[in-house]
């Protein structure tokens, strides 16, 4: 049950975090207090982890820089699935600045919003946009690989039980 609340706690936060981060303008993006409290969540959530995974401070650091690539790159996979409703959401181009996406999605939107974009040019936008999805997959598919090796079968299906791998 632990796991399961854990769970879903942590998909709040993703999304919570997606959508504080992408509207920075409206007062209700990542302050310096909204940083911490993603630090802290961050710091519990590794704290939590370390228990659930019953591994020594040595063992630890040997499997948390691992585990913090994997939980990188799914947050910017997330996000960058993410980005392009939030434009929608706001028409300010300011808004946009700061918020995290790929230069790839940044153009799709581009082309969308642009009156004149010829079907092969969305075309052309979308194919890059999935070729950029398949290769953060690969990336984030590949960190997996390296966590599991360092990884006890127990430790794995507890990883596995709470979304960080597959």
């Amino acid at each position: 049950m632990k796991t399961k609340s854990f769970f879903a706690l942590a998909i709040a936060f993703a999304f919570a975090l997606c959508a504080q981060a992408q509207n920075p303008a409206s007062g209700t993006g990542v302050s310096a207090s909204g940083g911490d409290r993603i630090e802290q969540f961050r710091q519990k959530m590794n704290e939590y982890l370390k228990t659930a995974l019953k591994v020594s401070d040595e063992e630890w650091s040997i499997i948390q820089p691992l585990l913090e690539t994997v939980q990188t790159k799914q947050r910017e996979a997330l996000m960058n699935r993410f980005s392009f409703m939030a434009g929608r959401r706001n028409k300010n181009p300011a808004a946009h600045s700061d918020k995290p996406s790929s230069p790839e999605t940044d153009a799709l939107r581009a082309a969308l919003e642009t009156e004149g974009a010829t079907p092969a040019e969305i075309k052309s936008r979308l194919d890059a946009v999935r070729a950029a999805s398949k290769k953060a997959a690969i990336e984030l598919e590949l960190a997996r690989e390296e966590l599991r090796k360092v990884l006890t079968q127990r430790q794995e299906a507890t990883l596995v039980m709470v979304g960080i791998l597959e």
